[in-house]
């Protein structure tokens, strides 16, 4: 769960990013709209550039337990796929500058955002391919990537002309009426045994490398290392904190890594309020 600090910049820089821009929102209207100071800004964010990484990851985390948690229910298989629809088209309807903010301001900020781009693609599809294979079985398995990329169009299609065009609709019609079309494409496919287009090994997935995690967690060391020294605390205390983080990197890069002195570690950082959203997020990327 994120800092409510944290939470409330993302969500404020979204709105403020919708209506201004990317690049014409500066660091410290961030700060002014979230009742933050730009040192408290700096504390959980590198740049402008990681926060609109770490927006788009946070939305897509929120989108994606929510998907979970309607795929767990004891219900049709292809009714949990018209509410999962549905709950996307009430959180575009109710949050639509985040919408806005990907169809207004062309954002390149390098690799960081390349990654993250393909992993959200990947966890886009690993959605759509667990959601069809249950409605239609091993059937759909030679046409997967090609259902997955119509559902997924279809989806967006709706989304940008709602928020472009301004439109209310009624979400529950809309969600029953796109699911009820594509089982029709898909249904069509299957049946006339269409050749498929794009098979999965044709996809380049780039899930995080072991040399990309490295990259990771020693960016998060050096914002956590960074953020030491801005604590009011005893210059010992925060030479061993200091000495603490250092040992994560040491100690991850081993070959046989200790689980338990890394998670010694990182619960020594996280009795400190001001790290624990970091050594949270350190947490995650040494996968625990």
């Amino acid at each position: 769960m994120l800092n409510q600090k944290k939470q409330r910049m993302i969500e404020e820089s979204m709105k403020l990013f919708a209506e201004k821009g990317f690049h014409a929102t500066s660091i410290q209207e961030i700060a002014n709209k979230s009742d933050v100071s730009k040192g408290t800004f700096y504390l959980y964010f590198a740049s402008k550039e990681e926060l609109i990484v770490e927006l788009f990851d946070y939305y897509t985390s929120l989108v994606m337990d929510k998907f979970k948690t309607i795929q767990q229910k004891n219900i049709d298989a292809k009714q949990k796929l018209v509410e999962q629809m549905q709950m996307m088209l009430d959180l575009i309807t109710n949050h639509k500058e985040y919408m806005v903010m990907h169809l207004q301001d062309n954002i390149h900020i390098g690799q960081h955002m390349n990654d993250l781009a393909m992993k959200l693609l990947q966890r886009s599809f690993e959605w759509s391919k667990t959601a069809l294979t249950e409605i239609y079985g091993e059937q759909i398995e030679p046409y997967i990537v090609d259902a997955s990329i119509q559902l997924d169009g279809a989806l967006h299609g709706y989304c940008k002309a709602i928020v472009m065009h301004d439109l209310q609709v009624d979400n529950t019609s809309l969600a029953r009426f796109i699911v009820d079309r594509l089982d029709d494409t898909f249904r069509s496919m299957m049946q006339n045994n269409v050749e498929p287009q794009i098979s999965y090994d044709q996809l380049t997935f780039a899930t995080i490398n072991q040399s990309q995690n490295d990259e990771v967690i020693k960016k998060l060391i050096e914002r956590t290392i960074a953020t030491i020294d801005l604590l009011q605390l005893p210059e010992q205390e925060k030479k061993q904190l200091k000495e603490a983080a250092e040992m994560i990197n040491e100690e991850s890069n081993k070959l046989e890594a200790n689980n338990v002195v890394l998670q010694g570690i990182l619960l020594q950082l996280n009795r400190i309020p001001e790290l624990q959203q970091l050594s949270s997020d350190i947490a995650t990327e040494l996968g625990f």
